[in-house]
Parts: C-alpha cells; structure tokens; sequence
C-alpha cells in the first residue's frame, strides 16, 4: 500500500476523530455551565410514589409531583394511590405534619348484569371490545338500558392497578383500587366515582329515566319512589336528582334503612370486601 493510500485512510481518521473529542470537550464544558443542582428531597420524596403517572394528584406525573411537593406547593394527602406508610415517610421528609385522609375507592353505580337487564333482540357484539365505540351506536349496545355498564372494559384497560374485573357483564372494582381516578375518565357513561372507601350504603343504578321505562330494562334499577329517602328521615343523607338517589356520605350513619326499603334492591350493602355487590 503506497503513502497516499495511507493517508486517505489516516487524514479522515484522525478529522473525525478530532471532531469527536471536540465536541465532548464543548458538551462537558456546556455541562458544567448550565449544571442545575437537584434538591435531593425530590429524589427521596420519588422513592416512596408509586410511580404510575396516573394524574390523580392533578400534576403531570410523579415527577412533577415530587418536585411541587419539595416545593411546598402540594400535601404528601394529594396523592391518592400512596399507602399511609409512604405518605408519613414523605411528611417526615418535607418536615410537616401528615394529614389524616378518609380513605376512598372507585365505585360502578350499575346492577344491570347479564342475569338481570333486558337485551335488544338481534344485537351483534361488536369486533372491537371498547366502550366508547359502543356507546357512538345509534342503540348504544346489547343493553336497553342507556345508563348501564357496557361491560366492554375500557375502565380495567387504563387502570393502572388491575383493580377492575367484569362480572356478570359488569365493572367491578377490586381490592387493588388506590381511588387514583383513571378509570372515571375512561367510562364514557359517567358510572364510576369516587367515594369513601369505608361507606356501607352504596346506590348501584345511573340510570335518569322514569320508574316505568326503568323497570322495562333493568330488575334492579332505581325508580324513583323515594321510600329510601322518607326511610332516612330526619337524617336526610339520601338525597334525589334527575330521578335517581344518591347517598351524602358526609350524613349517612349507616342506619341500613334505605337498604331494607329499596324495593328494586338498587342500594347495597357492602361488607367490605370492595369487589362484592351484597353483603
């Protein structure tokens, strides 16, 4: 091999490699000026999140969380899925006193299963198991009932937890709900909220429609005869909207009464076992 092969070879060689070193020489020195120290209670705030960027802290991820918390500008309480023992370690971090939290949990106000809705006759499933796209039909799925559960789990596909199963063509949330709130946004029904985890009396119907049209559809539905409220009585923590009731928490005793008048069985009593529908 003669030198001026030699050097074609060596000269773009030793160009790229001399480009290269100085280029790491600009990054390092770049590094250094706009080096942004860290404050390590963020990285120690992190350790005890649960890392799911569910949102439910109203922040865009566990990140951003940690930082406003290092900051001061949230409660170690604003997280949801934390356990009681990393929201106390946070708290002790930040140096504040921790805030007692009532514990909650998500909740599908449907009952309308397979064994006791009515089914438009004729109805094929759709290919696609998505409940959004379901409801965008003209009928609105299987069930007559346009307030039911679908039961196509797009709710369980976003959670972050698998605290959602279907039974009996029906979300039901299990012991693995942090109350994060994913699953609320995915229903496009409206059927999931948020409610104390520790609540006995549960309304399980969403439906809006009068008594009549509601019994043509549903065994279990809410129609409206209010027997729970005059039940209640003086306590008046069932409340009434759009045809259906409701329970204020923030009332209730947990006397059972509107659980014993329900004469649709449309309020439950939970056990707590979060998953079963009657105790």
């Amino acid at each position: 091999m003669d030198f001026n092969s030699i050097s074609s070879i060596v000269t773009p060689a030793l160009v790229i490699g001399g480009m290269g070193l100085a280029l790491g020489l600009i990054l390092g020195i770049m590094g250094k000026v706009f080096h942004v120290e860290q404050d390590e209670n963020v990285a120690a705030i992190s350790a005890f999140l649960p890392g799911v960027n569910c949102g439910a802290c109203g922040y865009a991820g566990c990140a951003t969380f940690a930082q406003n918390l290092a900051d001061g500008n949230a409660k170690p309480s604003d997280c949801p899925p934390a356990s009681d023992e990393a929201r106390a370690k946070i708290a002790e971090i930040m140096g504040v006193e921790l805030e007692a939290v009532r514990k909650a949990v998500a909740y599908v106000k449907c009952a309308g299963g397979h064994s006791n809705s009515t089914y438009r006759e004729g109805f094929e499933k759709l290919a696609i198991d998505d409940c959004r796209a379901v409801e965008s039909q003209e009928d609105g799925g299987a069930k007559a009932c346009r307030y039911g559960c679908v039961g196509y789990n797009s709710c369980g596909r976003v959670c972050p937890f698998d605290a959602i199963d279907i039974v009996d063509g029906i979300a039901v949330i299990n012991d693995k709900c942090t109350a994060c709130g994913v699953c609320v946004a995915a229903c496009p029904r409206d059927l999931i909220s948020i409610i104390p985890k520790d609540s006995v009396t549960r309304v399980a119907c969403n439906s809006k429609e009068l008594g009549k049209v509601v019994r043509e559809v549903c065994q279990n539905g809410c129609i409206g005869c209010r027997l729970c409220a005059r039940a209640c009585g003086d306590q008046e923590a069932v409340l009434f909207a759009d045809n259906l009731a409701k329970i204020d928490y923030d009332k209730c005793t947990t006397c059972e009464a509107c659980i014993e008048k329900c004469p649709t069985k449309c309020i439950l009593k939970y056990n707590g076992t979060i998953g079963e529908r009657r105790a």
